[in-house]
């Protein structure tokens, strides 16, 4: 008997506990389409979910106001909608609908015929250096949104100002001039640069960021649910010890390395097909793209999951029982995801999170993904550096794992 034969027996098994296999394989899938699907991105769906909703309340029935609500609406980004009733807006935005909601007040005309060309000029001397408020405009975000309150003023400010400043200028006469010499040489303009863009540049501009979340989401549930394999692969070990089938294998004519990677091989098989499938579903169901270089993925999707093996070779020599498993081994990997940033984007994450999260594999490999997957131009080295240090990873279990493999067939 040698290193394969007990690698093709393990496989066997494997293959036929279906519902493990599906587990591995159909979680992560579902994880990611339901992610995918709140942030209105599926197949070739785009959700206004992606947008900020905004109501908005007008009770100025100047022609500037109006002004103001259009070039609102027109704003990217945003979906905007008009609600006559002010209780209304503030019930749908308790209840969700919205994300904030504007108010603009019936003073608003009356303040703007207050206003200078200077005013416009100077915004932080003038008679607007109070924003919105001067203005007679106010701005309510939901509780969940309150840590972008303070960017969504600043554009309904600068899409106020926009509003009112061709007005404000009118009033003058000699900058109304001005205005009426140069407006035919503005259309002009924007005629002769909507001519030169490129078919390229308007299938960029219309394709928008369709794919954009997966590109986050398929790598991290793909980094987070191989490192599951460690219950699956400690609980294996253990049922093995317990049915003695470990014990009559020591004893067999294999060396102990013979044994070791018999009995993890086939783990780091099921782990490459699971991360392989996943990629596939990606491109294939949501339209993720593999980067500009795909080849890279080889290398980073081999050592993540020789890292995940690995680490459940060393978690199955460590537990001794089941319900060791299910406490220790779950709680690792819930753990070491959340630190890493497989739950929440490393972007999100504060420096020190960031930091912090550099003692798991998991965000080695994130990293990795991330160059792969999301910067425009790969920095080759940083993706040969993660993959190092993975594989140190790797290595370190590994010794780990075979210096307590010894022990295994011992009674709990």
């Amino acid at each position: 008997m040698n290193a394969w034969q007990i690698t093709r027996k393990d496989l066997r098994l494997l293959l036929r506990d279906r519902r493990t296999l599906f587990i591995l394989v159909a979680l992560p899938l579902i994880f990611i389409t339901i992610l995918g699907m709140s942030t209105g991105q599926f197949l070739t769906m785009q959700d206004k979910n992606q947008l900020i909703q905004i109501a908005i309340v007008n009770k100025d029935p100047g022609e500037v106001a109006a002004q103001f609500v259009e070039n609102l609406r027109q704003k990217a980004g945003l979906d905007a909608k008009v609600i006559v009733n002010r209780e209304e807006a503030i019930g749908k935005l308790e209840t969700g609908i919205f994300m904030a909601m504007i108010a603009i007040g019936p003073k608003f005309q009356e303040r703007i015929e207050e206003l200078t060309v200077a005013d416009v000029l100077y915004l932080d001397e003038g008679q607007l250096s109070d924003g919105l408020k001067s203005l007679d405009i106010e701005v309510i975000c939901r509780a969940a949104f309150m840590n972008t309150e303070g960017i969504v003023r600043q554009l309904v400010f600068a899409s106020a100002v926009q509003s009112l400043a061709p007005y404000v200028a009118r009033k003058n006469k000699f900058a109304s001039r001005i205005i009426d010499n140069n407006r035919a040489n503005f259309a002009e303009r924007r005629e002769s640069a909507k001519s030169e863009v490129l078919p390229s540049q308007k299938d960029a501009a219309t394709s928008g960021t369709r794919g954009n979340v997966y590109q986050i989401l398929v790598p991290s549930y793909t980094v987070m649910f191989a490192f599951f394999l460690v219950n699956f692969m400690a609980r294996s070990f253990i049922s093995e010890r317990d049915l003695g089938t470990l014990c009559r294998l020591r004893i067999a004519p294999v060396s102990r390395a013979g044994l070791l990677l018999g009995t993890t091989v086939p783990f780091f098989i099921i782990s490459l097909v699971q991360s392989i499938l996943l990629f596939l579903f990606g491109r294939l169901l949501f339209g993720m793209s593999w980067g500009t270089m795909p080849v890279w993925l080889i290398p980073v999707i081999l050592c993540t999951s020789l890292a995940a093996t690995t680490l459940g070779l060393l978690v199955a020599t460590l537990a001794r029982t089941e319900s060791q498993v299910a406490a220790y081994a779950t709680f690792l990997v819930i753990t070491m995801a959340g630190i890493s940033g497989c739950l929440m984007p490393r972007d999100w994450q504060p420096l020190l999170m960031r930091q912090i999260s550099l003692i798991t594999p998991h965000a080695w490999a994130l990293i990795a993904y991330d160059q792969l997957l999301v910067r425009e131009h790969l920095n080759v080295s940083v993706v040969s550096g993660c993959c190092a240090m993975l594989l140190t990873f790797s290595a370190v279990f590994f010794a780990v794992g075979w210096w307590r493999f010894q022990t295994l067939d011992e009674p709990a």
